[in-house]
């Protein structure tokens, strides 16, 4: 850490370096100054004022006539140019957007400084700086358009092309996001340049925000520049309003019972059941304004939200929760709950007209039960929370030279030790199966029909250091103009700790069969028990570390013309303290490329192309985490099973306890985070109206995601032989599983997407964007992917390909898994959001969604026994005890959903895609005024207007011809909902 620290003290104070606008998301302009023959004007002062900045923002043409101004907060700016022997220009309302580089060419007209000539135009809205593909959402936008009845930050998201979301599937009513093949945690969130999300997760879901915290949202889809932080998801940015010279403040609730939602049960391929409804108890305020006036601002923001989440039963669902009364007795439906509140708070001082400093702090903390559709019981209960706090000094210390300077620290995590406490069963969890036929040995579920009850819980901390310095030089000649931009962004501390709680003394799970699955009274028998000989333990301990430096140049070599060649390097060091080792060491060369070409002189005509490698940010959810945590230290794990519902439990299979030498072997030593090579072209066009069209085309590879590999077992060299036993690293285990990158297959993906997006001009702003997605695998099976031996030739997939979302879900793609688990690979999807200023003071917003149903993933079936040609069901080690033999399963690709199961499967082959899912929200509001300068609103939403009734994902088991799950769907959209909104404004 020390190394890394002194790192970053040498690169802040030598370097030449990084866009403060890149990293802050602030933005810049750029363009020519010329007289009216088109002649170039060197030496001309350019400003830039607005009620968002401080104070004027200056820059000096060079000796080709060309200007820029740096650093420049998102809000209406006012700029002048002024040369002597040339009148004053002035051009006013020019929108400036969070991270945007626009190009406003300057023409002065001869005259003397005292006159001005004032020009009229519509802002920019075609970047031109970098060949990045960006959305950028502004806050009014977001508060007016009702996409979630939670009206959270994260809406932002269900705007952009490429992104598809869907309810959690923990009932807990928040959003989970996928972009472009990429996994829930893949997207990179910050706020003002530092990460938001928590070391823990950093799905957009765990990051709440006060309603009023945005200003505006970038979000990067495609082309992202090396300056920008590390990920293969959708790289965005928060940036929260400064304050400015007046007071101002909102305060504002939001409100629905559960008696205000309607029943869409009867719209779906399955009616009947209970809805996904919600009631909404949420409190929002906000308070900004000048601690010293044109020197120093403060904003803050707050919001209280109590919440209620009616959780989606099917008729199959409610049938299983109410068939066993000898499990749980009456049951009754119940709803889930979060509670929190979130707190922000900014200052934004400008120390002299170089050096302008911001301070922030943003915290959250809820506390929330939760319970799944065959829950027989709610489970209570959980929380999460933490803070950021980041500080930033952006300078400019001349025309040519400006840096940024930042730190963070960031200590959100998960469950406390007062929630786990309260989630403490005294039994083992039961889970209730229709059958268990045997497989490798031991009997296997056919799907779980209900469940009762958790195996553990636990308590979970997290904590991140970040530390940025960049800089930006800007160098004439060499062929053109270059801005060179340096940088070093230094995580020196990534922390993560787990210490799980086992339920019942260890005694930790059951799994029941019923007697006769078509006479639920003739009972039910245990078929396997799950015995944990540690009751608590820590299963988790991770000290990270992520270091990267880049450097980047924009060059200039033509008026119309910027090249950009970058190159971003990130050394990972991830270790596990519990047995002291490095799960990874690597060092990750990201090289980007891009080229922007302005087709018209008027910068409102943008042709761009670019490539880039991406690689998977540090996180701690990611699957090499996951795979590493779980089996306490000194600890086994005893699983005894009953194959014929005797009451005697014949095989007992034992994991022994993990040891550091083991460990050691788990990783291997060229294991490097995940990496997408993406080409993008695209073209931005503005028309008249202040309304911009993008068109692109993207080509993606997903590689080297994360994958497990046996090291132990002694596979055989092709299909249709033995398995061999184990071994290879230690005779006395069974699988040895190792942490690997997956470099024999990979995922294609292909789209085409067109955005419009209008700023506000006739009282009206909004986006409306399409997507249409064609994704693929290539390559072959893991090397001991049982697959690889008893299905060879299934292997082609082009529609759910969920299992390979950066992590080990091709270890045994033949474990009766593998339906859709997430929504990146939908084949498309139209996204609308939009305001109306209407007549007589009253506003409406709109949004619609529809977003094709996913595939249920690849059809599977049981043979009525294993196959023999394999080798035994059960290996003998040589200290005397028993192992399932990987080869001995019953479970085969089927290739078809409605006919006999083809003779020589594709897994492409029999998936059904699951419903559409459309639903139009409205919100109305009516402003009245209050005194002479404030403002009411009161107002109503309507949530699924349409009230679509659409079941968004496949059940476990809904690719299982065996499963009573069979083709079964859950989580249902939420129903319609009437929503109350007041508002008040001074």
């Amino acid at each position: 850490m020390v190394r890394t620290l002194g790192a970053f003290l040498i690169v802040c104070s030598v370097l030449s370096s990084a866009s403060a606008a890149a990293q802050s998301g602030q933005g810049s302009l750029n363009g020519y100054v010329k007289d009216e023959q088109g002649g170039i004007l060197p030496g001309a002062t350019v400003t830039a004022t607005g009620l968002s900045l401080l104070a004027p923002v200056v820059g000096v043409t060079d000796n080709a006539g060309y200007y820029r101004l740096q650093n420049l907060p998102p809000g209406l700016l006012t700029v002048t140019a002024e040369l002597s022997g040339f009148a004053t220009f002035r051009r006013e309302g020019i929108l400036m957007r969070a991270g945007s580089t626009f190009t406003v060419d300057i023409e002065l007209k001869v005259g003397t400084l005292s006159e001005t000539v004032t020009v009229a135009g519509e802002s920019p809205m075609v970047s031109t700086g970098l060949p990045t593909k960006t959305l950028t959402v502004e806050g009014d936008l977001l508060r007016a358009a009702p996409i979630s009845p939670r009206r959270a930050f994260s809406d932002v998201l269900d705007m952009a092309p490429g992104v598809n979301s869907r309810n959690s599937d923990g009932a807990s009513g928040v959003r989970m996001y996928y972009f472009h093949g990429t996994t829930l945690f893949s997207t990179v969130i910050t706020l003002e340049g530092a990460p938001a999300g928590t070391y823990n997760d950093a799905s957009a879901f765990q990051i709440n925000m006060a309603g009023e915290t945005t200003a505006d949202a970038e979000v990067k889809l495609g082309g992202v520049d090396a300056s920008s932080p590390t990920g293969t998801s959708v790289v965005m940015n928060i940036m929260a309003p400064r304050g400015g010279n007046m007071v101002k403040g909102t305060v504002q609730y939001e409100g629905a019972k559960f008696d205000w939602n309607s029943d869409n049960t009867q719209n779906s391929v399955a009616p009947g059941g209970t809805p996904t409804s919600q009631s909404i108890n949420q409190w929002d305020a906000s308070l900004g304004g000048p601690i010293k006036r044109d020197k120093m601002w403060a904003f803050g923001a707050y919001r209280y939200a109590d919440l209620g989440i009616g959780v989606s039963r099917l008729p199959l669902d409610l049938g299983f929760d109410t068939r066993f009364p000898t499990i749980q007795s009456n049951f009754q439906p119940f709803n889930n709950y979060s509670k929190g509140n979130q707190q922000f708070a900014k200052v934004t001082t400008q120390v002299n007209l170089k050096h302008e400093v911001t301070a922030l702090y943003q915290y959250q903390h809820a506390t929330s039960s939760s319970g799944r559709e065959r829950d027989l019981v709610q489970i209570c209960c959980s929380d999460a929370g933490g803070g950021v706090y980041s500080g930033r000094l952006q300078s400019v210390w001349t025309n040519r030279l400006t840096t940024t300077v930042s730190g963070s620290y960031n200590n959100k995590g998960g469950n406390s030790l007062s929630a786990a406490a309260q989630s403490q069963g005294a039994a083992p969890q039961i889970t209730i199966s229709q059958a268990a036929p045997l497989s490798r040995g031991i009997p296997i579920t056919t799907g779980v029909l209900v469940m009762q009850g958790v195996q553990s819980v636990t308590q979970s901390p997290a904590s991140m250091v970040i530390l940025r310095g960049d800089l930006t030089y800007f160098k004439e000649g060499w062929g053109g103009s270059h801005e060179f931009k340096t940088g070093v962004w230094a995580a020196p501390r990534l922390a993560r700790d787990q210490t799980t709680n086992y339920v019942n003394d260890g005694f930790i799970l059951e799994e029941l069969r019923q007697v006769d699955p078509n006479n639920p009274g003739a009972g039910l028998v245990p078929f396997h028990e799950q015995f944990q000989s540690a009751s608590k333990a820590q299963t988790l301990s991770e000290r990270d570390r992520d270091v990267a430096f880049y450097v980047q140049d924009s060059w200039k070599p033509h008026p119309r013309v910027t090249a950009n060649v970058g190159v971003r390097t990130n050394f990972v060091h991830r270790h596990d303290e519990i047995f002291n080792v490095d799960r990874e060491r690597a060092t990750q060369v990201a090289p980007r490329l891009g080229v922007s070409y302005m087709v018209t002189d008027d910068a409102r005509n943008v042709l761009r192309a670019s490539y880039g490698r991406l690689y998977e940010q540090t996180n701690g959810r990611d699957y090499i985490v996951t795979f590493s945590s779980g089996l306490p230290v000194g600890s086994t794990v005893t699983d005894k099973y009953d194959a014929n519902g005797d009451g005697v439990f014949e095989t007992t299979i034992v994991t022994p306890a993990a040891t550091a030498q083991v460990s050691a072997q788990q990783f291997n030593k060229n294991v490097h985070n995940p990496y997408v090579n993406e080409i993008v072209v695209g073209f931005a066009k503005q028309f008249p109206g202040r309304v911009a069209l993008d068109v692109s085309g993207t080509h993606r590879d997903l590689r080297d995601g994360y994958t497990l590999v046996d090291i132990n077992g002694i596979y055989p060299s092709g299909p249709n032989q033995p398995f061999g036993g184990f071994g290879l690293v230690d005779p006395n285990r069974g699988q040895i599983l190792q942490e690997n990158n997956r470099t024999w297959a990979y995922v294609e993906l292909n789209v085409i997407e067109a955005t419009l997006a209008k700023n506000m001009s006739h009282n009206f702003q909004g986006t409306l964007s399409l997507t249409r997605q064609w994704q693929a695998i290539r390559g072959t099976w893991g090397p001991t992917d049982p697959a690889r031996f008893l299905n060879p030739g299934a292997f082609p997939n082009n529609h759910d390909l969920s299992q390979y979302l950066f992590g080990n879900g091709d270890t045994n793609t033949l474990s009766g898994g593998g339906r859709e688990s997430g929504v990146a690979y939908r084949p498309y999807s139209i996204r609308l959001a939009g305001q109306y200023l209407a007549p007589f003071r009253f506003t409406v917003g709109v949004s619609y969604v529809n977003q094709a149903g996913g595939w249920v993933g690849p059809i599977v079936t049981q043979l009525p026994r294993a196959d023999p040609v394999f080798g035994p069901a059960l290996v003998t080690l040589a200290n005397g005890t028993t192992q399932s033999n990987p080869l001995a399963t019953i479970i085969r690709y089927c290739g078809s959903a409605t006919l006999p199961c083809d003779a020589n499967p594709i897994r492409a082959n029999g998936q059904t895609r699951n419903e559409d899912e459309r639903y139009l929200q409205l919100h109305v509001t009516r402003e009245f005024s209050v005194g002479a300068q404030h403002r009411f609103m009161a107002g109503v939403n309507i949530f699924n207007v349409l009230n679509n009734g659409a079941e968004t994902q496949w059940n476990t088991g809904a690719n299982q011809i065996y499963s009573p799950n069979y083709l079964s769907r859950f989580n249902r959209t939420s129903s319609r909902q009437a929503q109350v909104n007041f508002k008040f404004s001074f």
